[in-house]
């Protein structure tokens, strides 16, 4: 049987976390294109850095081999936050979870992110709970 082929493109939303409670989990939103595993996008997320605008953006491309996801997030010049961070993570089985670490110098922390309707889907739940509570 032939390897299902997963494409990526799409929204995608998540948060990362800084090591031993250094920062903020913070949420972000990626926006993928997926050219045959090649990775380009964007991302925004809230400014926790510093003062220059309430979010910031950045330019995301990498790569995805079967399960493996790598990519670089780079934060546009004109933000508070003028870097790269590398993320390595894997893919789901179903396709809607990429997990793993990022790293940025000689500090890392962990991510995780959702496709939007698996997003939507998991608040829907966690909003009839909170009803029946």
């Amino acid at each position: 049987m032939a390897e299902q082929r997963i494409n990526l493109s799409g929204l995608w939303l998540g948060s990362y976390s800084y090591p031993n409670g250094l920062g903020p989990t913070t949420p972000f939103l990626a926006t993928l294109q997926d050219h045959d595993g090649a990775l380009s996008g964007s991302i925004v997320e809230p400014n926790t850095v510093g003062r220059s605008s309430e979010q910031l953006g950045a330019i995301l491309s990498g790569s995805r081999t079967g399960s493996s996801v790598d990519f670089t997030k780079v934060y546009d010049a004109e933000s508070d936050a003028a870097h790269a961070v590398d993320y390595v993570g894997r893919l789901s089985a179903d396709g809607n979870t990429i997990s793993g670490v990022w790293s940025l110098e000689d500090m890392d922390g962990t991510f995780e992110m959702y496709r939007e309707a698996v997003w939507e889907e998991q608040a829907g739940r966690e909003a009839e709970v909170v009803k029946l509570g």
